[in-house]
């Protein structure tokens, strides 16, 4: 007995240490206070530690989400001394997300970040906590309430539906918050998020629903509307159908187009370099690859008549039945980096099938229908459209920065623009007055988030952690040091430092600033390579 109460008591004097680590003499170290956050950790009943280790830095830190489509970057190189915390949390009784905390050792900036998810969400963005973290913040990110970038789990069951479309966040910010004020017995000063695709919709949902969770808010090719954009992407499908079929282009098909549609458009902007500043000027004649007669493919890599005409719908914006827009057009130029001739496009259908139907057996091809996707339209399960006005991210005080690749091809850029003039519509407020809390950054040349023939690399997520060597890039100018600088200096960004890059090398080629929008990128004459020859134009 009196063994017993000896041993608790040592676990309770180490418990109370290892929570004060400033007081007393011979308090437990950095190592020892991560290895039992275990015994010290237990903010509720609903969340549970499953792993607290110290890693340092060099590590060669594996996946441990092993879920076949969360394994395009199984390993990650840790870039800092720190802390990893992953925990459980019930959301409800058959549902649950499971989140990561890693807390370096240099934490003097007291900085807290949390980041975003993509596709349907359900892997752990584990390359771009390794650099945030390393940039000094306490990095959250989590599996978005299921496992694997699928909606199967969602099948028969709404509370991992209701995780996927804002519970999940919500509820790992709110644990990583816990979890960070208790080891380092502190409070976070300041508070961020950054996502894109489904991470920037994620973005929109905080910014509109609970912004008092963060100070800045970036969100990059949001994929809010998302009913809408799953339907187009299936309209897409559908139009362009199979191989054998006389609509279908094959991938060496719509590169020529993307080179026809270049031809036409690239020098629109007085630089000939592959990449189209506006893309929403260039109005291309399709027709201009059409064979004549006796051509083909084969002999005089030109299309049919038929296969224009599937081109001339693809850069069409998509209407309902009723004539009001479903989602705008096709961004010219983005021919190469889409997955508009991949297939049965994967998100809409799992979607579809597991999350609306609850039908596994739920048929793409002989169901999706544009009258299918009137119906859609309207169906909005816990708020998933992500398409509210910015009332509460004013009232709050709080700020949110966007921005989308124009050579984007899984989510049409014009989705952005429309959500900002949405914005300012229903709001009442003119571009000037939108700039204290909402700021919106359109850049030439990226592709979906990462990647592209302009200056995409822009310091965001998806990007960091994938870039060879981007610990030697410059943070300044890019989103989330510009939320920074923004909310804890007040000086709002004008631009956004783009810079183009092979992530391979991470040698950089050249470096342009991007103008928030209404104001467009402009060539002034001299080396298009350097950022002094571009500058912004007032629309």
């Amino acid at each position: 007995m009196k063994s017993s109460i000896l041993t608790f008591t040592a676990s309770l004097l180490f418990s109370l240490a290892a929570a004060n680590p400033g007081h007393g003499h011979g308090q437990p170290t950095f190592q020892q206070r991560c290895a039992h956050l275990a015994q010290t950790f237990h903010p509720d009943h609903k969340t549970q530690v499953l792993v607290a280790q110290f890693v340092p830095s060099g590590t060669n830190f594996t996946n441990p989400d092993n879920h076949p489509t969360c394994q395009s970057k199984p390993f990650t190189i840790t870039l800092t001394d720190m802390c990893r915390l992953r925990l459980k949390v019930k959301t409800s009784h058959t549902s649950e997300v499971e989140l990561e905390a890693w807390m370096p050792l240099d934490w003097n900036k007291k900085r807290y970040l949390v980041l975003g998810n993509g596709g349907l969400g359900g892997c752990i963005a584990y390359p771009d906590m390794g650099f945030t973290t390393w940039l000094g913040f306490a990095t959250i990110a989590h599996n978005n309430g299921h496992l694997g970038d699928t909606a199967e789990p969602m099948l028969n069951n709404p509370g991992v539906v209701e995780d996927y479309v804002w519970r999940a966040v919500k509820t790992a910010t709110q644990a990583g918050k816990k979890a960070v004020k208790h080891f380092y017995n502190t409070a976070i000063r300041k508070s961020y998020y950054m996502g894109c695709s489904s991470g920037g919709r994620q973005g929109l949902k905080a910014a509109q629903d609970f912004p008092e969770e963060f100070d800045g808010i970036v969100a990059g090719a949001p994929a809010n509307d998302i009913n809408n954009l799953w339907s187009i992407s299936g309209h897409y499908y559908k139009l362009n159908g199979n191989p054998g079929d006389a609509r279908y282009l094959s991938a060496a098909q719509w590169v020529a187009m993307r080179n026809e549609i270049l031809r036409q458009c690239d020098g629109l902007d007085g630089v000939t370099d592959g990449v189209i500043e506006e893309p929403r000027t260039c109005k291309p004649r399709f027709e201009a690859l059409m064979c004549g007669a006796g051509q083909t493919w084969a002999s005089h890599q030109c299309l049919t008549a038929t296969q224009v005409d599937t081109v001339r719908r693809l850069y069409e914006p998509y209407y309902g039945t009723d004539g009001k827009l479903l989602y705008p057009e096709f961004d010219p130029g983005a021919e190469v980096n889409s997955d508009v001739w991949g297939g049965e496009p994967p998100g809409a259908a799992e979607w579809w099938k597991y999350a609306i139907f609850n039908d596994p057996n739920w048929d793409f091809h002989t169901q999706f229908s544009l009258q299918m996707a009137m119906d859609m339209k309207n169906l909005d399960p816990y708020g998933i459209s992500t398409w509210k006005p910015l009332a509460k991210l004013k009232q709050k005080g709080r700020k949110l920065l966007t921005y989308h690749g124009l050579q984007d091809g899984v989510i049409n850029s014009g989705n952005s623009y429309r959500y900002y003039e949405y914005v300012s519509r229903t709001m009442g407020l003119t571009s000037t007055e939108l700039d204290s809390f909402y700021r919106y950054f359109p850049i030439p040349g990226q592709s979906h988030c990462h990647s592209g023939a302009g200056n995409w690399y822009v310091g965001a997520t998806s990007q960091v952690g994938r870039v060879l060597g981007a610990k030697n890039i410059p943070t300044e100018g890019g989103v989330l040091m510009s939320m920074v600088k923004w909310v804890e200096e007040g000086i709002a960004p004008e631009t956004i430092t783009g810079r183009n890059m092979n992530s391979q090398t991470g040698v950089q080629s050249s470096i342009k600033e991007h103008c928030k929008w209404p104001k467009k990128n402009k060539y002034l004459g001299g080396n298009p390579n350097l950022k002094e020859s571009w500058g912004c134009t007032n629309p």
